[in-house]
């Protein structure tokens, strides 16, 4: 599985000789990545569901001829299907892949085959080689404080290349060698290798109809093309003498039941380019067709062409919004000499901020930089906008749509869950969705459970289905 995580660290590229350097690399990277999964992604919190993975996983490592770390396992709050070790052996599986496991089996062989990555220090061997992504660039002097310190605050991570953002990924051949070793480990705990095989074809087609595109083999791929992993799989297997052992769940899925599915409203979504925040009571208005991103310390957006860009954030609750303002002002003209073109009380919606604009010309090009902190509800919100004077009118309409959810906008907030139930003997896919009223269609429902569609089903099986709730009760 592709790791997809970015460790904010500030290692050199160099030190990175598995050769020549010892694990406690692998455990000070562990650390440092485990710390930023939880804060880009974040940590389900489902103590029940999180046992069982652990239990799951520690069975996995006792069967480890020498383990290299003190493994741990957990749930990502994260609807993508997807698994990936960091450094130190730290184990994660999303909420995604999770929901469309259908045996334990399965689940055994993606973690099995992340602990053959950690294992065999697969993230440090390849860190070398990754590429540092593509930094926020807009012209100006006081420009450049607002991104590198201020944003940087808000986005929880200092903009900057001297904390560089390095992004792991593995070989095709670090991949084959977890698909191989990882189902010999599954089959050492007594799970079926070949389930393996099911899931990585059950993945290919989730992403298929997450992405709306068919995979196709290429060379610069980072994965090796499915049916090919699926052939080395199945010449490994073939060679494995097992013996299946009593399950850590006796009536999985169980362990899956209540698990939210899809995205997590309590972090916030875009309805079109409305960003609706149901935990935080908050609605918020980009421009439309500005490409805008929600991070789990701030919401933001840009426009097509680069030159104008919004960002939402927290701040200091405990000061006063002129406090902060005045605390700002002061620290641009020490290290510019710039005073504000504008800086006053600022009312929005009968909430009270403190608005404090800047023009910026040091470039040759003129650049707006406003500043408003607003407190509503008791928080201190932060909202940053970056512009040319072309582009003040769409800024300043964004800021004014600042508000609290209406009534209007509590209803569209829905929680999506997995719920375990009991098929009636000869009960078909169709059946079932429409006495529990699933919002997924037969077709998606049967897919997540591993079957097909016109399977008529035994009395007792346990079927995930999925249901939707009011967030707002």
């Amino acid at each position: 599985m592709k790791i997809n995580i970015i460790y904010a660290l500030a290692f050199c590229c160099t030190i990175f000789n598995t050769n020549a350097q010892s694990i406690e690399i692998d455990k000070r990277l562990g650390k440092e990545s485990a710390k930023a999964v939880e804060l880009e992604m974040g940590i389900y919190n489902n103590e029940k569901l999180s046992e069982y993975v652990s239990s799951l996983g520690q069975r996995l490592v006792s069967h480890l001829d020498k383990p290299l770390f003190d493994y741990e396992f957990h749930v990502v709050d994260d609807p993508i299907p997807n698994a990936f070790a960091t450094p130190g052996g730290y184990i994660y599986v999303t909420r995604g892949i999770l929901s469309i496991i259908a045996s334990e089996d399965e689940l055994a062989c993606v973690m099995a085959h992340e602990i053959i990555h950690a294992q065999n220090r697969h993230s440090v061997k390849q860190m070398g080689k990754s590429i540092l992504p593509k930094l926020l660039e807009l012209p100006g002097r006081v420009v450049g404080q607002v991104v590198n310190d201020d944003i940087g605050r808000i986005l929880n991570a200092p903009i900057t290349t001297s904390n560089s953002l390095l992004l792991a990924s593995y070989s095709r051949s670090h991949e084959t060698e977890s698909d191989v070793e990882g189902v010999i480990l599954a089959s050492k705990a007594g799970y079926d290798p070949d389930a393996m095989k099911s899931i990585l074809v059950r993945l290919s087609k989730s992403m298929e109809i997450l992405t709306n595109q068919k995979e196709v083999k290429g060379y610069f791929n980072s994965h090796p093309y499915t049916p090919d992993r699926l052939e080395k799989i199945t010449k490994t297997t073939a060679k494995l003498d097992w013996e299946t052992k009593t399950k850590v769940s006796k009536d999985f899925p169980q362990p899956l039941d209540s698990l939210l599915f899809g995205a997590n409203p309590d972090k916030g979504f875009f309805q079109e380019n409305t960003f609706i925040h149901p935990a935080m009571n908050f609605s918020f208005q980009f421009p439309n067709d500005w490409h805008t991103e929600n991070k789990p310390t701030s919401v933001n957006g840009m426009n097509k062409d680069k030159s104008a860009a919004l960002f939402l954030g927290l701040d200091d609750v405990s000061k006063t919004p002129k406090e902060l303002a005045h605390e700002f002002i002061s620290g641009v003209k020490k290290e510019h000499r710039a005073k504000p073109a504008f800086s006053d009380h600022y009312k929005i919606n009968n909430n009270d901020g403190y608005l404090v604009s800047y023009l910026d010309d040091s470039e040759n090009k003129q650049m707006y930089i406003h500043t408003l902190w607003l407190k509503m509800d008791g928080k201190m919100f932060k909202i940053i906008g970056i512009a040319p004077k072309s582009k003040e009118d769409e800024l300043k309409k964004s800021v004014l749509s600042f508000h609290p959810l209406t009534d209007k906008e509590k209803s569209i907030v829905k929680n999506r869950y997995i719920r375990v139930v009991e098929s009636k003997g000869g009960e078909t896919f169709d059946q079932i969705c429409k006495h529990h009223n699933c919002i997924l269609s037969p077709d998606l429902t049967a897919f997540i459970n591993g079957m097909d569609s016109t399977s008529s089903l035994k009395d007792g099986t346990l079927i995930k289905i999925i249901i939707e709730e009011d967030y707002f009760n």
